[in-house]
């Protein structure tokens, strides 16, 4: 690290999370090898199902199990063409998910007439879906939606009875299920409840939805969600301080925590658990507000906690702040992104991390001051897009080569999808294999392995 980052205001930060790290260290790369990795087992098999023993074996792995994600909110939203091109190598780069917006106000302005096709009116920073939906299809990039009900973003021509807006919630769950039932792979069905309650009295700050005040909102939604994505990983999304608050996050006594434990208890079908992480705060008073949520041996106890319900947990929303363009910014931003993105891939629940803004100057409304983004705004990469590159596409990656004609190939690895590569008989062959937790056994010390066919 640079010496002279070390008399940085924000160096701060990194001190919080490296002060105890003779107890973190070992421990997250211990996690990681348990969490993140199998050992896999392949045996080879010719057309007619006969066993074969290939003369070499090499794989490469081309996709992680685990998600490391990002918005696709800008999507084709340049002038330039040039941008739009580097936009989407950028993502496909780095990520293997993509989150959708399915925002109300912007996916229907005009009651009835959704905004699917890819010809429709454009909107910054909400483009039409089959553009997202194609382009994530084309990439093999996993898609989430975000998000069915929200307290905000809602169209103007919305009923003013409970009962009218149900109806019309109904009916938006329905058209969307209609499409894109088998496309959402996870969905964000209720967004950041946290602090709403009686939010249709004016005056008091909050905006206004008022069918969350209903007892059963949360559960109807959820029930609605489930009827039209059957096969999609329903998630209630929190926000940041209200998860990782130094004064919200009390263990069993969290009030998000107590939320969850209720509306699964009403059998409410909520099948994952979103954290966000909008590191939000004023520059002044960050390490006192923020600095909480960098201190890992607190965040190690948070992700204890929320595994009591054995649920994915998305760490949903993540914004870690550069506040400007100057170098030493953006390396403080770096070496955060590092050790936070470490910390989460380490534990078992949490499955995705999802980057929120990867553009500076992209972000909504007054956004922009902190620069989140993972690149500039002319689109060059960041040193926290390095990061993420390095770790995902080559330490936490997969590769190698085998000679012999061994009785099975075994290799330990990371969870994901694989190009296997063998030659037998002086031909060369090579097959996609999905090498996930539920496919290979999680715990290979419990179970033995599953034996992975690949055929001619």
């Amino acid at each position: 690290m640079d010496e002279k980052l070390k008399s940085h205001p924000r160096y701060k930060l990194i001190e919080i999370f490296d002060k105890n790290s003779e107890f973190v260290g070992g421990k997250l790369d211990r996690n990681i090898r348990e969490n993140r990795m199998g050992v896999f087992s392949l045996q080879f098999f010719d057309r007619d199902g006969k066993r074969i023993y290939p003369d070499s074996v090499s794989v490469k792995q081309t996709r992680h199990e685990f998600k490391f994600g990002c918005s696709l909110f800008l999507l084709d939203q340049f002038p330039e063409p040039e941008k739009n091109r580097a936009y989407r190598e950028a993502f496909r780069k780095i990520f293997n998910c993509g989150v959708a917006p399915i925002y109300w106000d912007a996916l229907e302005p005009e009651e009835g007439k959704p905004r699917f096709d890819a010809d429709s009116p454009n909107i910054w920073r909400r483009p039409a879906l089959d553009i997202v939906r194609d382009y994530c299809a084309e990439n093999k990039i996993r898609m989430k939606a975000h998000c069915l009900a929200y307290n905000s973003f809602n169209p103007a021509w919305l009923p003013d009875s409970n009962r009218g807006i149900d109806i019309a919630l109904a009916k938006r769950a329905a058209a969307l299920g209609e499409r894109y039932r088998y496309d959402f792979e996870d969905m964000d069905v209720i967004n950041e409840m946290y602090s709403i309650y009686k939010n249709c009295y004016k005056g008091n700050g909050m905006r206004n939805f008022q069918i969350t005040d209903e007892p059963e909102h949360e559960k109807y939604c959820f029930d609605l969600a489930k009827r039209e994505f059957p096969n999609t990983r329903l998630f209630w999304n929190e926000g940041c301080f209200e998860t990782f608050g130094k004064n919200e996050y009390v263990g069993t006594r969290s009030r998000y925590y107590l939320m969850l434990k209720d509306q699964l208890a009403r059998g409410t079908k909520i099948e994952g658990v979103g954290m966000q992480f909008h590191a939000f705060t004023g520059r002044e008073n960050e390490i006192s507000a923020a600095g909480p949520l960098y201190d890992p041996l607190r965040l190690l106890d948070i992700f204890e906690r929320y595994s009591d319900f054995r649920l994915p947990i998305h760490i949903s929303e993540v914004s870690i702040p550069s506040w400007s363009n100057e170098p030493e910014d953006e390396q403080i931003q770096a070496e955060l992104v590092e050790r936070m993105v470490r910390l989460w891939f380490s534990q078992k629940y949490v499955e995705a991390f999802i980057w929120w803004n990867l553009v500076d100057g992209t972000a909504y409304g007054g956004e922009n001051v902190y620069h989140a983004g993972l690149m500039r705004n002319d689109l060059s990469p960041k040193p926290a897009y390095e990061v993420l590159d390095r770790l995902i596409n080559r330490e936490w990656h997969t590769e190698l080569d085998r000679s012999g004609k061994d009785e099975r190939f075994v290799f330990e690895g990371f969870f994901g999808d694989y190009d296997v590569t063998f030659t037998s008989g002086g031909e060369s062959y090579t097959r996609p294999l999905r090498l996930y937790r539920d496919t290979t056994g999680y715990d290979n010390r419990l179970s033995d392995w599953r034996i992975s066919r690949v055929s001619i």
